[in-house]
């Protein structure tokens, strides 16, 4: 069937249509005998149509997959083809359409990426590509991955019963359903709740076995290590649940990196403890032992870290420019111990025995603290220059900057904001040389002795914000 509307020749083709006619329609695009292809469920894939440089969508693919197929049919690009127009009309389709899979695909940004990019533009697209909506689109699309972000358990077990069903209750793993599903690994851990791939699968009814006296408590407590990206640390997860052997302690490093876990899922002063004591806890566990497995290889995908020693510290099972939590920090340097787990709010810690100073640094201070401690302005001005302003801790620091005998290194654990133990900080480096000058607060500079790598000066470089 042929229209023309407004001098534009236009030909649809649905399913009905003749075969002949099917294969000839993109062939009378292509010599321009048509202007336009009007399709229902055709040409999605399998059709070469490099010329198409518009793309009007009219329907809603729930598919990501699907998605990506249709507009490739416009992102070739052919000698005299510079762009390719895509005009997606579905954005007030319903209420509960999933954006986030469709924006995700397409952009690779995660939910909480997505929701600052629908907000204040696609700033983090390649170079040439745009993506406008309009005010109402964007107030709805808001809306939904809000509500995604705040997403219920009972969406969560819904969704995995659905997908159980397509894939097959005994061929469900972690890092497929939440690739597939493009569910973020904090929208199914919480700290309050139900929380964590064991209990959405026995909730979902696809395990049978009846949960352990603690199983609600390690699903809580492992919601603390998603910020993972030491590869010693993701190996160790892995290794839990090795399939020929059970885990055993081969030397101190491994004791200390196993302590470090310990006492990040076990979050309260009062629970001291050995590491091999909190294995044989999480032993009576299997299903939580294999969802940290899962859970580590999950973690180990996403990372890019390179293994590294911190300078002056080598001893130590911390890896330059990796993430870690305030206490696996003071864990790992023995500062906190199977029998000792001292309380630590300040923000400098000097360890005497190695002559080291640890300098515990927020980036950004605008939100979360009180005035007097907003204004503070810790900065990183350089891949390898770093700037803090300390107020209660000066003290502790004055005698380095005063011209008096100082050998120690100071050691920086970054944060980009927020507060709380479980804030994942950046171990950033030793001091090298370092400056200093007034006092309430007093300003330190200090060079980091390894440059952050550029995707991270970009999370931590207070001044774009400026």
């Amino acid at each position: 069937m042929r229209l023309n509307t407004a001098g534009i020749k236009a030909l649809c083709v649905v399913g009905d249509t003749p075969t002949d006619e099917r294969r000839r329609a993109p062939e009378l695009l292509a010599r321009g005998e048509v202007a336009a292809l009007v399709t229902c469920d055709l040409y999605n894939e399998g059709v070469d149509l490099p010329l198409v440089d518009t793309l009007l969508l009219l329907r809603p693919p729930q598919s990501p997959v699907l998605f990506q197929q249709q507009i490739g049919r416009g992102l070739r690009l052919p000698k005299g083809k510079e762009s390719c127009l895509i005009l997606d009309f579905v954005g007030r389709h319903r209420e509960e359409f999933r954006f986030d899979r469709l924006l995700s695909t397409i952009t690779g940004l995660s939910r909480a990426q997505l929701i600052d990019a629908v907000d204040k533009g696609f700033g983090m697209l390649p170079p040439g590509c745009h993506i406008h909506l309009q005010r109402q689109t964007r107030e709805q699309v808001l809306r939904s991955l809000r509500k995604l972000v705040q997403q219920n358990w009972r969406r969560l077990k819904t969704e995995l019963q659905a997908y159980a069903a397509l894939r097959g209750r005994t061929d469900i793993q972690l890092a497929s359903f939440l690739a597939e599903q493009a569910i973020e690994l904090d929208g199914l851990y919480r700290s309050s709740g139900r929380s964590g791939w064991t209990k959405l699968k026995r909730d979902a009814g696809l395990l049978s076995t009846p949960p352990g006296s603690e199983d609600d408590y390690f699903g809580r407590g492992f919601g603390d290590l998603l910020h993972f990206d030491d590869p010693a640390r993701t190996d160790l997860l892995c290794s839990l649940h090795e399939p020929d052997a059970a885990y055993r302690v081969r030397d101190e490093r491994d004791q200390r990196l196993l302590q470090m876990l310990a006492y990040q899922v076990d979050a309260q002063q009062h629970q001291k403890g050995s590491g091999e004591d909190f294995l044989q806890r999480l032993l009576h566990h299997p299903e939580r032992v294999a969802e940290l497995a899962e859970l580590g290889g999950v973690l180990q995908a996403r990372s890019s870290l390179r293994a590294q020693a911190v300078p002056g510290l080598e001893d130590v099972p911390l890896s330059l420019h990796a993430a870690y939590g305030i206490r696996e920090i003071l864990t790992a340097l023995g500062w906190l111990s199977p029998s000792r787990r001292t309380p630590f709010q300040a923000g400098v810690l000097a360890l005497h025995e190695r002559k080291v100073e640890l300098l515990f640094v927020t980036l950004d201070k605008r939100e979360g603290y009180h005035e007097r401690i907003s204004g503070l302005r810790d900065q990183s001005r350089a891949v390898s220059l770093a700037v803090a302003e300390l107020g209660g801790a000066a003290d502790a620091c004055g005698a380095a900057l005063s011209g008096e005998p100082w050998e120690w290194v100071a050691l920086s654990a970054l944060r980009a904001h927020g507060q709380g133990d479980a804030v994942p900080r950046l171990w950033a480096g030793d001091g090298g040389a370092r400056r200093g000058g007034g006092a309430k607060p007093m300003s330190i500079h200090w060079r980091l002795s390894a440059a952050l790598p550029g995707r991270l000066f970009g999370a931590f470089n207070i001044l774009r914000g400026e």
